[in-house]
């Protein structure tokens, strides 16, 4: 092999896993206990709990993109190597969703000391299958 088309190589792969880092993202979940949680209102806490079950259901959907991604790129490294570089095993959705889950669990807590009425979730056969996934992993 001469010089010459070892340094193209060379090359190639510096740029792959270069660009191998720009794959994914890092989690950004939410905190589980806010200091303005002593303040909020039955009203207010509703809000926030709807607000984040809204977030839920936005990650959820980025999630699966994300996973469909990986599917296309997954095979697309069959045919180029250099395409198994992007991609994504973090999965950052999974911890955003369940920090968001638990957060939703303060709420309801708060909301009961506060004597405010139950808050119903509207996302229970999602946290029945999610929950029913990660048992199998």
């Amino acid at each position: 092999m001469s010089l010459n088309v070892f340094c193209k190589h060379a090359v190639l792969i510096c740029v792959g896993l270069l660009l191998s880092g720009c794959a994914g993202r890092s989690a950004h979940p939410v905190a589980v206990t806010n200091s303005l949680d002593g303040i909020l209102d039955c009203a207010g806490i509703s809000r926030e709990f709807v607000a984040n079950e809204r977030s839920i259901r936005q990650t959820l959907q980025e999630r699966v993109f994300a996973q469909g991604k990986n599917v296309v790129v997954g095979a697309a490294g069959f045919v180029f190597l250099p395409a198994w570089f992007f991609l994504d095993p973090k999965s950052p959705e999974r911890t955003e969703i369940q920090a968001l889950r638990n957060r939703n669990k303060v709420l309801e807590d708060i909301s009961r000391a506060k004597g405010c009425g139950p808050i119903r979730s509207q996302m229970g056969d999602f946290y029945r299958q999610l929950d029913q996934g990660s048992r199998k992993s």
